[in-house]
């Protein structure tokens, strides 16, 4: 990787920026991936959610990997920078006027992108938390008075045969 220096200051590689780039572009497609399974969910459309995690699931893998190359690169320019994650905001002050500048647009850009992904994330995972809650309580109330009637004991035999009640032995026989 080239670096130039110009008293003091460095300039970033092209690969830096284009990294930048494909997060933004990434991140921009998760925030259109959680916009869908929000409509997925309300329309309880359970195969273009299925479609959609995995959508979700490679973007994130993606987005990662290219976190990780962020911070290889960081380490490069930083050599004492021994954190997993690219810190743009440590690199701003050694990088010349415009070229910082333009870093800090990616980090405030990242930032807020990042923070959209975390809410929408966060109201998805509530709805389908309610869902899941409106659900096993209806379950509930529509079985609660089988509950409260066993129809079979301990053994499995019926403790009173009922007309009303299934059998597993026809009383004919």
């Amino acid at each position: 990787m080239q670096q130039t220096q110009t008293t003091e200051q460095r300039t970033l590689p092209a690969r830096f920026y284009e990294v930048l780039e494909q997060q933004v572009q990434l991140s921009e497609d998760m925030l259109a991936i959680l916009s869908e399974e929000q409509t997925a969910l309300t329309a309880m459309d359970m195969q273009a959610l299925l479609r959609l995690s995995a959508r979700k699931e490679n973007r994130l893998n993606r987005i990662q990997s290219l976190d990780a190359m962020l911070a290889e690169m960081t380490k490069e320019i930083l050599p004492g920078a021994q954190t997993k994650t690219a810190r743009l905001a440590a690199l701003i002050p050694l990088l010349n006027p415009e070229e910082g500048k333009k870093v800090g647009q990616y980090r405030k850009n990242l930032t807020r992108l990042r923070e959209e992904i975390l809410n929408r994330n966060r109201i998805n995972g509530h709805f389908a938390a309610d869902v899941k809650t409106y659900l096993n309580d209806a379950i509930t109330l529509i079985t609660s008075s089988i509950a409260d009637r066993p129809m079979y004991g301990l053994t499995g035999l019926s403790k009173k045969p009922s007309l009303n009640q299934p059998s597993l032995i026809s009383r004919e026989v």
